[in-house]
């Protein structure tokens, strides 16, 4: 990704409405893994570290990114178990974990293999202990901001799901996520240039009302993602698994 994304995602990860609605809702998961005040919490793939600080009073957070840049800004933040690793080759504690995060990771072009990627982040968790994805879902939305923040693929639910049970775990939630976002990126696109110039993200500042607005609707469409009301589309494919037992 490119080092003024990683300056964007540091600036805009506080506040803006989608990493706030989904830090929240990755939050409110994270308290059902096991281990209580003792957890230990891995984030495969930090970036900046502002989910690392989401949960840092729920357990030990530990946590790892290829960017050396995005590390920096990791520490920036207060954040001291964080290294630069590839998770193509990362080979963690066996057993050691009862939560790992991973956020918009396994869908970049720098993973050669998510299969191996799964099986390790199954590796390193303990019996009961909890995986929480997020992906972006239908190719159909693959666009500009992708290339920006190197978005390989999108993903969708059936076919995530058996690759998962696949790596041995167990599914507790999994659905699309966002609806309202998939029309507008739909729509978006539609209009969206193909000429030549710099690949930018999606990320810009928005006025107050509206990104308060957003989060509002993000909330409430957490809301029903934890009652398994799920729409069958969306912009992004949230799931929850564990390890068996």
């Amino acid at each position: 990704m490119d080092a003024s994304e990683y300056q964007k995602m540091y600036a805009f990860e506080n506040d803006y409405w989608w990493y706030r609605g989904l830090h929240e809702l990755v939050r409110f998961y994270i308290k059902t893994a096991p281990g209580g005040e003792n957890r230990r919490i891995f984030d495969a793939g930090c970036g900046t570290g502002r989910t690392l600080e989401w949960v840092v009073d729920l357990g030990q957070v530990e946590g790892l990114d290829y960017s050396a840049q995005a590390i920096e800004l990791c520490k920036k933040r207060g954040l001291e178990k964080v290294t630069v690793a590839d998770l193509n080759t990362w080979k963690g504690e066996k057993g050691a974990y009862d939560a790992l995060i991973s956020l918009d990771v396994i869908c970049t072009d720098g993973i050669v293999n998510e299969t191996k990627v799964l099986e390790e982040f199954y590796r390193v968790l303990k019996p009961g202990g909890k995986l929480i994805l997020n992906l972006p879902a239908f190719i159909l939305l693959r666009r500009q901001h992708d290339l920006a923040v190197s978005g390989l693929r999108r993903y969708r639910k059936k076919a995530t799901i058996s690759q998962l049970r696949a790596s041995g775990f167990e599914i507790d939630r999994a659905g699309y996520r966002l609806p309202f976002l998939f029309i507008i990126i739909l729509i978006r696109k539609l209009f969206e240039s193909q000429s030549a110039g710099p690949v930018e993200s999606d990320l810009r500042p928005l006025p107050a009302w509206l990104n308060k607005l957003l989060l509002i609707k993000h909330r409430l469409d957490s809301f029903f993602f934890r009652h398994s009301l799920s729409l069958p589309f969306g912009s992004s494919l949230f799931i929850v698994c564990h390890k068996h037992q």
